[in-house]
């Protein structure tokens, strides 16, 4: 009898452990857990993508900054075209919006907005990012043609793109967002 009262207790911390790791062995990082699987590739870095909005004619379009994604995540217009990204943060956390060739580097305080103007790109994609959330996949592109999985045409961004004092450059692990 005592030999059951001692094998019960640990039959039922295996069990446990066991149900706590099934949830994990699909592969996705808990981490941005709102984003809902949509982990992607934009501009050769790792995105949590939200959607493409074709922006063809227009001037000014509305992106949503949240829990580190940009929705829409991808931007489709023409070449050339000029755009005025309206940038809401939709929550409580300091965002970013870097576009690094177009010198746009502007935060956006938590629950507030900024208007950033853009030219979208000749061809491919151009991509642009939080510099806080960025190793996090708070990614985004401006496409023009080709695949938005495609690197932009000067190279992949690297950490040294980001600006100094943000913790976000680079897109290899899951660390320091802020």
């Amino acid at each position: 009898m005592r030999r059951i009262r001692a094998v019960a207790p640990l039959a039922a911390l295996a069990l446990a452990v066991a149900a706590c790791g099934n949830g994990s062995s699909n592969g996705k990082s808990s981490v941005g857990a709102n984003d809902a699987g949509n982990s992607s590739t934009i501009a050769g870095l790792h995105a949590n993508n939200h959607g493409t909005m074709d922006v063809t004619g227009k001037s000014t379009v509305q992106i949503k900054a949240n829990s580190y994604y940009f929705e829409p995540s991808v931007l489709k217009g023409t070449p050339g075209q000029q755009l005025t990204l309206h940038v809401v943060n939709a929550g409580g956390t300091e965002h970013n919006l870097t576009v690094d060739t177009e010198n746009v580097n502007d935060n956006i305080a938590g629950n507030m907005s900024i208007d950033a103007k853009v030219t979208m790109p000749a061809s491919g994609v151009l991509s642009f990012w939080c510099a806080f959330h960025k190793n996090l996949g708070m990614v985004g592109g401006l496409l023009t043609s080709g695949p938005v999985s495609q690197a932009p045409a000067g190279g992949v961004p690297t950490s040294s793109s980001s600006p100094s004092g943000g913790n976000g450059g680079g897109y290899g692990g899951y660390g320091g967002g802020g």
